[in-house]
């Protein structure tokens, strides 16, 4: 009987078999692995990642939050806007950030609220996802927490970073596939930047303040903590239109 046949079926069957092969000893390693190491059959050890990968998108991600250290500090510095109102303001930033990548819209970062530089910065995010025809979702934004990390208040510039947690379904896709898109459940962290102007001037990137002693002209400090005038001595009142714009924020984690 001629079996001349057999060899073209086996020449094409071989590299299938050496595959199953392999499959069978990466398995076997798999599962003596999970036993020794982990005491594990190798289902619990997907179902224990799957819980892990889980848990990943449904735990916030930890903050610096220093309240205690700074917030007494700036509310006795700013009183008109105060910790809590920074706070709220830093919470209300990212999400109008996150919104207007979304959007491809820097117009919802009002000039009252954000500097120039971080209107900038958005306004170049949304080009470079313009010129790759791409297009960032972040959906459905919520704040976990929100805490201050550092506080700097000199004679001539004050700046507050905050850290915020925050979930959104998030998403980064083709601009022609936008709609069509399923945004995945993500933890994240930002840092957001505010810095504090009166009569803005900017060098160097450095926010510098100041304004005139209604008496006698002379420039004082807004941030000046002393209620007189270093030049003629008259006694004058804080200044009632201290801002605080949003100047920075990053992705930390």
């Amino acid at each position: 009987m001629d079996f001349s046949w057999l060899i073209p079926l086996i020449s094409a069957l071989l590299p299938v078999i050496v595959i199953i092969i392999i499959i069978f000893v990466i398995v076997g390693k798999v599962r003596r692995a999970t036993k020794e190491y982990l005491n594990m059959t190798p289902s619990e050890t997907l179902d224990m990642i799957g819980k892990g990968l889980k848990e990943e998108t449904t735990t916030p991600k930890g903050i610096t939050a220093l309240s205690e250290m700074y917030g007494p500090a700036i509310t006795r510095d700013f009183p008109e806007i105060g910790y809590k109102g920074m706070e709220i303001k830093a919470e209300n930033a990212i999400v109008a950030i996150l919104n207007a990548i979304t959007d491809k819209n820097t117009a919802l970062l009002g000039a009252d609220e954000f500097s120039q530089d971080l209107i900038n910065k958005v306004n170049n995010r949304i080009v470079s996802l313009n010129t790759r025809g791409e297009k960032e979702l972040y959906n459905n934004v919520k704040v976990h927490r929100c805490g201050i990390a550092s506080y700097k208040n000199t004679n001539k510039e004050a700046t507050a970073r905050f850290e915020v947690s925050v979930q959104y379904e998030y998403a980064k896709t083709a601009e022609d596939k936008a709609d069509k898109s399923k945004p995945a459940l993500t933890q994240a962290a930002y840092s957001v930047t505010l810095c504090y102007k009166q009569d803005l001037h900017e060098h160097s990137n450095s926010i510098v303040f100041s304004s005139n002693c209604p008496n006698c002209g002379a420039p004082i400090d807004a941030s000046d903590k002393g209620k007189f005038c270093h030049y003629c001595g008259s006694g004058f009142k804080e200044i009632a239109d201290r801002v605080w714009l949003v100047n920075d924020f990053n992705l930390i984690k």
